[in-house]
Order: structure tokens, then sequence, then C-alpha cells
């Protein structure tokens, strides 16, 4: 499983687009972890040492891979990029379905041969976070329903409430290259 996951993470960095992934690889891979985390509680055998070391390496490699997976997304979605929806999972076919939403231009704005149209609405500044615990479903302040979340799930909400859930440390801001974030 090490290879496989190592060979994802090459794969991710060295292109420019989520690159498949096999529908079970975050379970396999989690349980793989997950062993290698039960084999490293006795940190006087060798064996032990060495299965604690490579569960750092494998979860730094997996946090890299969704980490670039997601910024991937953002980027693309930003840039109103057409998404292959067949190499993502799950979540990330969410995710994707969210940042789309959440981005949007909208609505032209009326003209004077169309003012009867309604003002168009303010725009909401956005700011994408993970989770690090479950959050329960929420109204953000542009009264849209989000959620609910479950720890390391990532969202796209309106920048107000994803800094107060930064500020309770529930989440954590996700960094994205070449877009401007609402708080550091």
């Amino acid at each position: 499983m090490y290879a496989d996951i190592y060979q994802a993470w090459k794969n991710e960095k060295n292109s420019q687009s989520p690159q498949p992934l096999p529908p079970d690889f975050y379970r396999r891979a989690e349980s793989y972890l997950r062993g290698l985390q039960d084999n490293a509680s006795d940190t006087r055998t060798l064996q032990s040492q060495l299965n604690q070391k490579e569960s750092e390496v494998v979860g730094r490699l997996l946090r890299e891979i969704k980490e670039t997976r997601i910024r991937k997304l953002i980027t693309a979605t930003r840039d109103g990029d057409q998404i292959n929806t067949s190499f993502l999972t799950d979540d990330e076919k969410r995710l994707a379905k969210n940042l789309t939403e959440s981005l949007e231009t909208g609505s032209p704005k009326p003209t004077k041969a169309n003012d009867s149209l309604p003002p168009e609405p303010e725009k909401t500044m956005m700011s994408v976070v993970r989770f690090l615990q479950d959050i329960p479903e929420i109204v953000g302040t542009d009264l849209k329903i989000y959620g609910p979340f479950k720890k390391e799930d990532v969202a796209s909400l309106p920048s107000q409430n994803a800094e107060a859930f930064v500020k309770q440390g529930a989440a954590k801001t996700v960094e994205v290259r070449n877009m401007p974030q609402a708080f550091s």
C-alpha cells in the first residue's frame, strides 16, 4: 500500500489536474495508516520505531495528496476550467459542486432596458477551511445552510463564519495560491 500512496502523491505533484484514484483509495490508505500506528505502540522495538516513522511519512503523504487535490479543485473552479469528476472521490465531487456554487459570478447586473430586475445581492466573501472536529449544520452570514461537517471535511464558507471557526480552534484555513484569503 505504501507504494500506491507514494505513486498517488508523485502523480499529484507532477500534474495540473487531479489524477485518477481508485474509489476506495482513501479508505484503504487510512486502514493501512491505522495498522501502522497500532503496530508502533511499543517504542522499545526496532519494528515499532520503523512503523512509527512510516506512519508519519504516510500521514504526511496523504495530507499532501488531499491538500494538493483540493488546491487543484479550487483553482480549476476559480478559473472556470472543466473538472473531470470521474477522477474524484465522492467527497471531492461534493466539494467541487459546493465550490462551483459558491464561486459563481451570478446573473448580469440590470441595465436601463431591464431595470425591473431586482438588484443583485451583495457578494459574500468566501474562505476555504478544513474542519478539525465535527460541526453541526449552520446558517451562514449569507443566510444559506452549510454542513453538517465531519472532522477533516473541507468546505467553502462565508469568511465571517470561517473566521469564527478558526478562532475557536474548530477549523483551519486552507491556503490557496493566487486566491486572496479574507483572514490568516
